[in-house]
């Protein structure tokens, strides 16, 4: 560890900058803090006005299947320059990958030596499913000191000592496996999820079926102001456009949105629409049948076709009358990348003694850790004022990804 004074710097102040005085000597803590101002400003912006994600025109750390191998996969790099590298910005800290890796390649896989020396965890194998799994693939970044020890380039020749020290920022592709949410981060430490594995019972290799990407895309500030701009037309206000942009019918008033696809002829209008005797004809193959005369065909809308998956489930036994239940849905949810809803069905499996079922449920938030977090609960009730008793499953399904 280097040799420090103290630490000065404190965020609650406020501070935005140091100012060296004449006559006074430069110490370590001022120098020290002036750094941790710059930084902490630049990564503050980054994770509120930016958020996390991959920058446009990069894929970086995507994780891609390994062929021949068991319990492995490939995090996704650059060319091999540091320009041309794989990034991806967690929590205002951009993490860069110059070449793809091999999870297994990772320096803090099955190294306990060098996670002890780091601080960090280590890496475990993967382990083969022996029922159907589904794992979280997240990556870790955290920073760390380095001295002349570990980088011998910090010795200062001409006077035969370091006379200061690096911090280097790290980064490692965990897995949590058989779990639907982030687990808790240590301190100084930022979780971000690249990909969910939908493992089958008995499947040792990870294939590129099995493999939904997470990451959120195409980061870019230039790019959402162009957006806006775009969206909102002539408008300043977003609240203005929404008020101004529908006529009192509901439809889009021309010209109010900006994009050329939304404009004039290009809008989207009954004679884009095919009729056909039996109504109006969407089919689309695979993707769907069609809305025939008498609306929606069986299968023409299902969970899988708008990729709704189950975040949780369970089941409650003889819900008495003016009783609730209150199950745990998803747990440790970031506020800053929220971008979900949750959409709970009830199913009643048995009903036994006299009265008519009532049973109602919603959706609890409960904020953990300074509001850094929350937790998703379902509360269930049987409001029917008889003596039956009700027993039924629950699904929450999950419309968007962080």
């Amino acid at each position: 560890m280097g040799n420090f004074s103290r630490d000065t710097f404190d965020r609650l102040k406020h501070y935005v900058g140091v100012r060296l005085q004449q006559g006074v000597p430069l110490i370590d803590a001022d120098w020290n803090e002036q750094e941790d101002i710059r930084k902490f400003e630049l990564q503050t912006f980054l994770k509120w006005f930016a958020g996390s994600g991959v920058p446009s025109g990069n894929d970086g750390f995507r994780v891609l299947a390994a062929p021949g191998t068991t319990n492995n996969f490939d995090i996704k790099g650059g060319n091999g320059t540091a320009l041309g590298a794989g990034r991806i910005l967690v929590e205002g800290m951009d993490a860069m990958l110059e070449s793809t890796m091999r999870y297994t390649s990772q320096p803090l896989y099955n190294n306990a030596s060098l996670a002890a020396r780091w601080g960090v965890a280590v890496i475990p194998p993967l382990t083969t499913p022996a029922g159907a799994r589904v794992d979280l693939v997240y990556i870790d970044v955290w920073e760390r000191e380095v001295d002349s020890i570990e980088d011998a380039n910090l010795l200062n020749p001409a006077i035969g000592i370091e006379s200061c020290v690096r911090l280097r920022r790290e980064w490692a592709v965990r897995v949590a496996q058989g779990a639907l949410a982030l687990p808790a981060a240590p301190a100084g430490h930022a979780y971000y999820t690249l990909a969910r594995l939908k493992r089958p019972a008995g499947g040792a290799a990870i294939l590129t079926e099995h493999i939904e990407d997470l990451r959120t895309m195409g980061i870019n500030l230039a790019d959402l102001a162009a957006e806006i701009i775009d969206a909102r037309g002539m408008k300043g206000s977003v609240g203005n456009r929404l008020d101004e942009s529908l006529t009192k019918g509901g439809q889009l008033r021309f010209n109010v949105v900006g994009n050329d696809q939304v404009r004039a002829a290009a809008a989207i209008n009954e004679s884009k629409i095919l009729f056909s005797a039996t109504g109006h004809d969407h089919s689309g193959g695979a993707a769907g049948n069609i809305i025939g005369a008498n609306g929606l065909e069986d299968s023409a809308v299902t969970r899988a076709k708008l990729d709704l998956p189950i975040v949780n489930s369970g089941s409650v036994v003889d819900l008495a009358p003016d009783s609730s239940a209150i199950q745990l849905v998803q747990a440790n949810v970031s506020w800053v990348s929220l971008k979900r809803i949750y959409m709970p069905v009830i199913v009643i499996t048995s009903v036994t003694g006299s009265g008519t079922a009532n049973v109602s449920h919603d959706l609890l938030y409960r904020s953990t850790a300074g509001r850094d977090t929350f937790d998703v609960y379902i509360r269930i009730k049987n409001e029917s004022g008889g003596s039956e008793l009700v027993d039924l499953a629950w699904y929450v399904y999950i419309f968007g990804e962080e």
